[in-house]
């Protein structure tokens, strides 16, 4: 299983750092302990779809630069920031099928927008009225939408075996890994396990379960209706690439 896969959905990212919070051991024991690997890993799958909300982070290098991203996910939409380093970033805001971007001044420059219009857009938030998966709302859709993590996840978790029960933020879990070892995903211990941690050549956080998440739309004073085929919209595609 790939921690890329998880911050992409199937696109390349690079080592990550995380932190995390689990479920407490249960008072009787493991109840993992009957469960096969595999059992586990599409059990706490199926528990991640099921989850009002989560949040996810990690940070790393892709095509030489660092790539860092943390998102508030629920059922109706996500809230939370991306960033391409040095080329600044944005926020992100999605509700429904509608999806928002606020690039800093740093990413419109990386974009190729002029200093002569950075004013014009500075703050301001972008809303692309373009449909499909080339789309920037296309684009971002697997960063928000816990069945589409959850489907880039599955077909890998697949010939697991148990590892190592360990603590995460000081709470036991259960490494579930891949016969070499160089691929992991940690569980809390418990009747419904959840995701933690996914490593491979970097490790990603879940955490948050359960936890509020509010989602409010921008001013309409501060958005910028932009076309799906315009240049501004093609020129923040480019970077998004290397994520």
């Amino acid at each position: 299983m790939s921690a890329a896969a998880v911050i992409a959905a199937g696109a390349t990212c690079g080592t990550l750092a995380l932190s995390a919070t689990a479920a407490p051991l249960a008072p009787a024991g493991n109840p993992l302990a009957r469960l096969t690997a595999d059992q586990i890993a599409k059990k706490a799958v199926t528990d991640l779809k099921a989850a009002a909300s989560f949040h996810y982070h990690g940070s790393g290098k892709t095509s030489g630069q660092t790539v860092s991203i943390s998102m508030s996910v629920t059922h109706k939409g996500c809230t939370g920031w991306i960033g391409y380093g040095r080329h600044g970033g944005f926020a992100i805001l999605a509700i429904g099928k509608t999806v928002w971007i606020q690039p800093n001044d740093k990413f419109w420059e990386y974009a190729g927008i002029p200093a002569s219009e950075l004013p014009a857009v500075h703050g301001k938030w972008l809303k692309p009225t373009g449909t499909g998966s080339n789309s920037l709302s296309g684009v971002f859709a697997p960063f928000c939408n816990a069945n589409k993590l959850a489907s880039a996840l599955a077909p890998q978790l697949t010939g697991l075996v148990k590892g190592k029960t360990t603590k995460i933020s000081g709470h036991p879990a259960l490494q579930l890994r891949n016969s070499s070892g160089s691929e992991s995903i940690y569980v809390s211990i418990s009747s419904k396990p959840e995701i933690l941690r996914i490593s491979d050549h970097g490790t990603i956080t879940f955490s948050a379960y359960g936890a509020r998440v509010t989602l409010t739309p921008p001013p309409a004073s501060d958005v910028i209706k932009v076309p799906g085929a315009s240049a501004r919209v093609h020129s923040l595609q480019h970077p998004l690439g290397g994520i």
